[in-house]
């Protein structure tokens, strides 16, 4: 037992696994009560709300602003996608100022990534299921103001406060998410690619530095991939096709947000859970490592061909 314990306490981050769990378990139940995808959609905004200003470390005025923030973000780029080169400007924007933010605090680039995630996710899939795209969520907003808010209630009741010592974060390559992240967010809106929203988010989650740093953070998410994809195709086999499966599958996703402490086995978790969601609704589960695959071959040949112009 205390093996275990030691275990846990080592790769587990029980802390934040507890609140998350706090807010993702009444999203799911409300679901499966009749509330349908639109309460689970207000989950995922509470747990990346709460990701946010934990990791983030931010006192309430920031906090209730990172929520708004990502309230306004939801609606924004469900709106833009109709456009895919404003859609794209927007989403190589949102990566590059999150870069930025990181480089002065390092816990800035967790708050900035937490509140483009909901936005870019929960705006994409709006946009997707047809209609005008902000259109599709305002029938989930009361249920999206109530995931911030309840976020934004938790955080301030029994939140971390920021370090005394807040050190700033690795300075990325000037321009490099801009222009990847952008390129990417515009082939996915112009060629209306399934589940764009994973190709977006690869290649602005790998913009993390210096090339040792992305080189490092490309092939944890590969190999995460490799290892979760086809787990994820397994796990398919063992569950019946219906809506309650594939809503506990998302909300078991938010959870290995917080509960994994080390990056890889939390986005391997990740891409089982999703490649088996993909599977239960007649998807393609490999669209998952196309998207991981083609974000990070993208971002290195950007930086390889920066440094050879540099050097000639």
């Amino acid at each position: 037992m205390a093996m275990l314990r030691r275990l846990w306490a080592e790769h587990c981050d029980a802390y934040l696994a507890a609140r998350v769990s706090a807010l993702i378990a009444p999203a799911l139940l409300a679901a499966l009560a009749g509330g349908g995808e639109a309460a689970l959609q207000g989950g995922m905004l509470a747990v990346c709300c709460l990701m946010a200003m934990e990791r983030g470390r931010l006192g309430r005025r920031a906090a209730a602003l990172q929520a708004g923030l990502a309230l306004a973000g939801c609606l924004a780029l469900a709106w833009l996608w109709r456009w895919p080169a404003v859609f794209a400007l927007a989403c190589g924007a949102a990566a590059e100022i999150g870069g930025r933010m990181g480089a002065r605090r390092a816990r800035w680039r967790s708050a900035a990534n937490f509140t483009f995630i909901p936005a870019l996710y929960l705006g994409c899939e709006a946009a997707q299921s047809g209609g005008s795209g902000a259109a599709e969520l305002w029938p989930a907003m009361p249920w999206l103001a109530a995931g911030a808010l309840a976020a934004w209630l938790l955080h301030a009741l029994a939140g971390r406060c920021a370090p005394p010592q807040d050190k700033p974060g690795a300075a990325p390559r000037a321009g490099v998410a801009f222009a990847c992240v952008g390129l990417l967010a515009w082939l996915a809106a112009h060629f209306q690619l399934p589940c764009g929203q994973w190709l977006v988010w690869s290649g602005a989650s790998v913009c993390v530095g210096g090339l040792s740093a992305i080189r490092d953070k490309c092939w944890q998410r590969c190999s995460g991939a490799l290892l979760g994809v086809p787990a994820g195709m397994l796990l398919a086999l063992a569950l019946q096709p219906s809506p309650e499966s594939s809503m506990s599958l998302g909300a078991a996703a938010m959870l290995t947000l917080a509960l994994f402490r080390a990056y890889r086995p939390g986005f391997a978790a990740r891409s089982a859970l999703a490649a088996a969601h993909l599977s239960l609704i007649g998807g393609v589960a490999a669209w998952r490592l196309f998207d991981v695959g083609l974000a990070a071959a993208l971002v290195l040949a950007t930086l390889a061909a920066g440094q050879w112009l540099a050097a000639r």
